[in-house]
């Protein structure tokens, strides 16, 4: 008798993104999508709560009157709900808070074309590796962010995709690149559930959890000061301690300087 299995090839982090964000996408995300929720019944209010994070931060951030945010491996836009015709997505949030311009860089062509419809004036997209320096520098001056003024950078799950010693350098290089008081935000699974294995097996990229004390160490190692967290994404934007049942945390860290 013949076998049969029920296996599907791995699909585009991006696509697996849009598949938890209830956005359109290919099958096999839409297959992995349903396995990872079988295992993690929370990862749709997860992907949202990610999403939602970013316009809470700002909304936070916009007493200091920062013009600019750059969302750094932004992935594809959310629409909410997903029949409505327009995504609810960083530069919406960012425009609400006062802030002018607004970037959005990825290494994947087809997330950046997603993102073409700024006014050269407000903001862009453009495709950078975030662990090239240059290439975001060139990026974010592309997409009319002025590197001489504070900035917010925006790492939604970014971290997730890289070892140690690359996080190291992606935020070592932010911090050397952005004008001081800029902040940065990251977002990031932990804990000890299947997380790690799930998405690796959807994606084929290794998807690492990190705890809130090895958050801490890689802001603190690349020179960073922390200004609030790392705080469970469900209690943002007030400052609450991971608990052993915290799933995603949320950082944010000033560049040049505490305050």
């Amino acid at each position: 008798m013949t076998a049969h299995t029920t296996e599907v090839g791995t699909c585009r982090v991006a696509d697996l993104q849009a598949a938890l964000l209830g956005t359109s996408c290919t099958p096999q995300a839409e297959a992995h999508a349903r396995v990872v929720h079988q295992a993690l019944p929370r990862v749709w209010e997860l992907s949202h709560a990610g999403r939602d994070w970013i316009g809470t931060l700002l909304a936070q951030l916009s007493p200091l009157d920062l013009a600019q945010v750059a969302d750094l491996g932004c992935g594809l836009p959310r629409r909410s709900p997903s029949s409505a015709p327009d995504p609810v997505d960083t530069h919406e949030y960012a425009f609400a808070a006062g802030m002018g311009r607004c970037a959005y860089l990825d290494c994947d062509p087809d997330v950046v074309a997603c993102r073409t419809g700024l006014a050269l004036d407000r903001g862009g997209a453009a495709v950078a590796d975030i662990t090239d320096p240059c290439q975001v520098r060139a990026a974010l001056a592309a997409c009319a962010i002025n590197l001489g003024e504070p900035v917010v950078l925006v790492l939604g799950w970014v971290l997730a995709l890289l070892d140690d010693d690359q996080a190291h350098g992606v935020l070592a290089s932010l911090s050397a690149l952005a004008a001081e008081g800029s902040y940065l935000a990251v977002s990031h699974p932990t804990g000890w559930g299947p997380w790690s294995t799930l998405l690796t097996r959807a994606t084929g990229a290794r998807v690492r959890s990190r705890s809130a004390q090895d958050l801490l160490d890689l802001l603190a190692g690349a020179g960073l000061h922390p200004h609030q967290g790392p705080t469970p994404v469900d209690a943002w934007p007030q400052p609450a301690c991971p608990t052993p049942g915290t799933d995603v945390l949320c950082a944010l860290a000033r560049i040049g300087g505490a305050r």
